[in-house]
């Protein structure tokens, strides 16, 4: 199967998403890959450890993954919330700003990123498109575990 046939297949259905931010960066994340929306703020024992990526929740680790067009900030510095996210190779959390609403978006409304756009084995967005305000990037919850 080519990259076009998974696009295709891709964009035949619509997608219930989470439109997220992070700083300026307007994103969306597969609604049914989220397990939980946590704020550090009000979790007992909740301790970012910036230096290993990691962050210590209820006495447990739990890996740190971070958008990488979000220069400068280390996972779980300054954020507000936290997706945790479920994918084949386990759970992780992804630091967000906020987790605004989530929407029904057609896969026809989804443009596929060019290949030389965050070029790389394991591509951290798989599309964008326009949430009705302004552009959003979907995320690929797979390469950013």
């Amino acid at each position: 199967m080519t990259d076009q046939d998974l696009w295709a297949r891709f964009c035949g259905k619509a997608m219930k998403l989470l439109m997220v931010s992070v700083g300026s960066g307007n994103y969306a994340v597969a609604a049914d890959a989220v397990v939980q929306i946590f704020d550090p703020a009000l979790e007992p024992g909740f301790v970012p450890d910036g230096g290993s990526g990691e962050i210590m929740r209820a006495g447990a680790r739990h890996r740190v993954a971070a958008l990488p067009s979000v220069p400068g900030r280390h996972p779980g510095s300054g954020s507000r919330l936290f997706l945790v996210l479920d994918e084949k190779t386990g759970r992780f959390v992804l630091p967000v700003d906020s987790a605004e609403a989530i929407q029904e978006v057609p896969g026809t409304a989804i443009a596929p990123l060019p290949s030389f756009i965050f070029a790389g084995e394991r591509r951290p967005f798989r599309g964008i498109f326009f949430d009705g305000r302004e552009p959003r990037l979907l995320l690929d919850v797979g390469a950013l575990a």
